[in-house]
């Protein structure tokens, strides 16, 4: 049996009579963090340019966007909620997968209130949909990233078909055709990582594996091997170290989602994150003051231009998110980093762009010349801070710090908050992701999701 078919049989045929509770509780963190995300960025500036394009696309009113309420096709909605979702580059991460809630929470979400699923129906699909993106991702092999493609849009062009085929009850055979036209469908280059483009990659996931399930259903044909065909997706995608076997062998058990999903503690780049964590812990130890800093030196098991977190010359709020350089300058000097880090004004000014030129990031010797392959796992920042007087403060973390239990909603109430949403729909949208799998009508979720209307809550 191929594994397109393997994949294929799984997403329709898997029972999910109930779920182990590390994978009920992961489900459930990555819809609600993915809510409060695309929330946030309603109120920003690709929050506008989205509504705007949205009306202006029109659509069957069969989906809404959250925070708006605009009404249009699923797919329509799948692709605004997606870039959204991702609009601040404040949404969660999975293993595997890449950013996860920003594909597959449009995906069934949209599909859901069209035909009013219930929470149960949309935990189903979005396990089989993390499932396929977290086991390609995971055996497509480490150089894949590395050559220049973002993985939550490869990666979610598969895990987005699969979750729309389970919701859409596609036949095997069909599903097989929707994974097909997927592989067709992923794209997105790191190139336009700091640029909306970025997040334009998941939502057009999100719309591509809506599409290509809606497709598959009417008959459109694909390879029914094209992620193991001779010029398939492993074909295209993968590298010498990509182990086509791995991404079918013990699907499902355990599930992929179990303890898979990591929440953002900062709207920036993961990449930045160990930076941000070794900053914190030293300054939990010692109060530092930015004037007297001399210069900082960062060691990193990369070569600092082949990070993610690359821009070492930022000039605008986005772009901040993907400079390690200005993350590291920005929490210097204010002690902290939110989502009031990232305006431009606050990137351009004279204090940051000074201390910029005072980082120097460098790759650690143990690690020059070593392929990708080899450091893909060795993902620490060692900083070294030089003051004046010729104090050095020096710590290492392995890896970034992320959220869990009561923080996560936390950060949910606060974005939802700026979006202009009342203290009782935010609390009504935390209830309902709590108890999802009893929710009868997902169209309650996104009910409470609509800013500045009358919802029907006490």
């Amino acid at each position: 049996m191929s594994t397109t078919e393997k994949l294929a049989k799984f997403v329709i045929e898997s029972k999910f009579d109930s779920y182990p509770e590390e994978a009920s509780s992961q489900i459930k963190k990555s819809i609600l963090d993915g809510i409060g995300t695309c929330l946030e960025s309603t109120i920003r500036p690709i929050g506008r340019i989205i509504s705007e394009f949205t009306e202006e696309l029109g659509g069957n009113a069969d989906s809404r966007l959250l925070g708006s309420g605009i009404e249009t096709s699923a797919v329509n909605a799948a692709f605004a909620n997606g870039v959204l979702t991702h609009g601040a580059d404040y949404d969660d991460s999975g293993k595997g997968f890449g950013h996860t809630a920003c594909v597959l929470m449009p995906t069934v979400l949209a599909l859901g209130e069209q035909y009013k699923l219930s929470g149960k129906s949309i935990m189903d699909a979005f396990t089989v949909g993390f499932e396929v993106g977290s086991k390609v991702g995971l055996n497509i092999g480490a150089d894949h990233y590395e050559r220049g493609w973002h993985k939550t849009s490869t990666m979610g062009a598969l895990g987005g078909a699969a979750a729309a085929s389970r919701i859409l009850d596609l036949s095997v055979d069909e599903t097989r055709a929707a994974l097909g036209i997927a592989t067709s469908t992923a794209s997105g280059v790191r190139a336009n990582f700091g640029y909306m483009t970025k997040p334009y990659h998941p939502g057009n996931s999100a719309r591509g594996g809506i599409v290509s399930a809606m497709l598959a259903k009417k008959g459109f044909s694909a390879n029914p091997s094209s992620i193991e065909g001779r010029h398939g997706y492993f074909a295209v995608f993968g590298d010498l170290q990509a182990n086509l076997d791995g991404v079918t062998e013990n699907l499902g058990n355990p599930l992929a989602i179990c303890n898979a999903i990591r929440i953002k503690p900062w709207p920036c780049c993961a990449g930045t994150h160990a930076a941000l964590t070794c900053l914190e812990e030293i300054s939990a130890e010692t109060k530092i003051n930015p004037d007297d800093i001399a210069e900082v030196e960062v060691l990193i098991s990369q070569e600092p231009l082949e990070i993610a977190p690359n821009m070492w010359d930022p000039q605008t709020g986005f772009n901040g998110k993907f400079s390690l350089w200005y993350v590291i300058a920005a929490y210097l000097l204010d002690n902290k980093l939110d989502i009031n880090s990232f305006s431009d004004r606050k990137v351009l000014r004279s204090k940051a762009q000074d201390l910029i030129g005072r980082i120097n990031i460098k790759q650690h010797n143990d690690f020059a010349h070593l392929p990708s392959r080899a450091i893909e796992s060795a993902r620490f920042n060692e900083i070294s801070i030089k003051m004046n007087d010729g104090t050095v403060l020096s710590h290492r973390v392995e890896i970034g710090r992320h959220l869990q239990g009561e923080d996560v909603k936390t950060k949910f109430r606060d974005n939802a908050r700026l979006a202009g949403l009342s203290k009782a729909q935010i609390e009504r949208l935390i209830g309902l992701i709590d108890n999802l799998e009893d929710v009868e009508d997902v169209t309650s979720i996104v009910d409470a999701s609509i800013a500045n209307v009358a919802t029907g809550i006490d």
